[in-house]
């Protein structure tokens, strides 16, 4: 039973660490609620709105944080992918070019 525990157990810090994208979003919702909340805070002095406003200027930034990292990354992976199609065309026609030694 314990094996099993330890075997299906949810690390959040491995889960952050493994996937792309999770710590830069997540480090710049931090960032970007925090700021919020605390701006609106200095002007306002309410605290309970203040919170709200931090919150939710953490989920908008974050998920905005992630969604243009995933598409730098598809565009990236992209260019890699036309970049070795390219890389595997020349060479194909290259060995074509080159005569067959006896």
């Amino acid at each position: 039973m314990a094996d099993e525990e330890k075997k299906y157990s949810w690390n959040a810090l491995k889960f952050i660490q493994r996937t792309p994208c999770a710590r830069e979003s997540l480090m710049y919702g931090i960032v970007g609620g925090l700021t919020a909340g605390s701006l609106y805070f200095l002007k306002s002095r309410h605290i309970r709105r203040s919170c709200d406003l931090a919150v939710g200027s953490f989920a908008l930034v974050a998920v905005a944080g992630w969604e243009a990292c995933r598409y730098v990354k598809q565009k990236e992976k992209e260019e890699l992918k036309k970049t070795v199609e390219l890389l595997n065309q020349y060479s194909h026609e290259k060995s074509k070019d080159e005569p067959t030694r006896a």
